[in-house]
């Protein structure tokens, strides 16, 4: 990485089993017969206000290399993204968010371009006292409106994550899987395309089967995120609960979380959505899949959509 890290006990966690993964990745294929590759790429588009008084539309398009083992996985994550709006609103953790101005330090300044501060889930602290008002962006000199709404492009945060599992679903005991993260800043944050900064977080994700198909599902994380000079930002937790059924034996699978993501500027209320997915497999190793998201609150996306297509061999 270009930046040092900010190790605390769970970006250790997560180096850890980071390392791990890798390790195993280096490991001859040979003694891995079951080893697989997953290549693909799930484009998606989001719309919302994030908290601004403005729509903001974001598509972000991430390019995909997963290996697979018989007890985990290692994925790479490349992304390109644009950005249109008035530039009230930036990327941090994979999430659009609205900007900040520090009640303390002034506006936020990234050495080209007065801006106004970053926070990580769509919302942020009105230092004027009145929430959501233009105050979150720069208005355009003489006129007091909003700027015209412009698209910002590139390269977004490269992530790699590793999955690992500690237990196999035997019994009535659900399978139980360790993961890990850790994001290069890579974007641009001159363009709100990132902060700048690294991130690394921990989770954990547990499932079941049941008679018929029919499967419960339970993941929850915690992120410590990379905090820029000037930006009030506190590290996230985040969680979602859902349901999902086989169909056309196990070729099909439907399936609707819930998902809650903790607000990274103090104060503010956290992003709640609903996400409904569609995953077909079909011939030689490929798989699709569309969802569709519905924001529950200021933070969320009011509606996107992820069309993907990935394949193993």
């Amino acid at each position: 990485m270009l930046q040092t890290l900010m190790i605390c006990g769970q970006g250790r966690k997560a180096l850890s089993v980071l390392a791990s993964a890798l390790m195993l990745l280096v490991t001859p294929a040979a003694a891995r017969a079951q080893d697989q590759w997953q290549i693909g790429t799930a484009p998606s588009f989001s719309s919302g206000r994030y908290g601004t008084d403005t729509r903001t539309e974001v598509l972000h398009t991430p390019i995909t290399a997963r290996r697979l083992f018989a007890d985990g996985d290692l994925t790479v994550v490349v992304p390109y993204t644009c950005i249109t709006g008035n530039g009230g609103v930036t990327v941090v953790n994979g999430t659009p968010v609205r900007k900040e101005t520090s009640a303390d330090s002034g506006p936020v300044t990234d050495g080209t371009s007065v801006r106004t501060g970053t926070t990580t889930d769509g919302r942020t602290r009105d230092t004027s006292g009145t929430e959501g008002d233009a105050a979150s962006v720069d208005l355009r000199p003489g006129t007091g409106a909003l700027p015209e709404p412009v698209s910002n492009c590139g390269v977004g945060d490269i992530v790699v994550r590793g999955r690992y599992y500690l237990v196999d679903e035997r019994g009535w005991l659900p399978t139980i899987a360790v993961r890990a993260h850790v994001k290069t800043p890579t974007a641009s944050a001159e363009r709100g395309l990132g902060t700048g900064r690294p991130d690394e977080g921990i989770g954990i994700e547990i499932s079941r089967m049941f008679v018929g198909g029919f499967m419960a599902m339970v993941d929850g994380g915690y992120t410590v995120i990379g905090k820029p000079a000037g930006a009030e930002f506190t590290n996230t937790w985040w969680y979602d609960v859902g349901v999902g059924q086989n169909l056309a034996n196990g070729t099909v699978n439907v399936s609707v979380f819930f998902e809650e993501y903790a607000a990274i500027v103090p104060g503010l209320a956290t992003a709640r959505d609903v996400l409904a997915a569609l995953s077909v497999k079909a011939a030689a190793g490929w798989r699709v899949q569309v969802s569709g998201q519905f924001g529950l609150s200021d933070g969320a996306p009011d509606h996107g959509v992820t069309i993907g297509a990935s394949r193993r061999f």
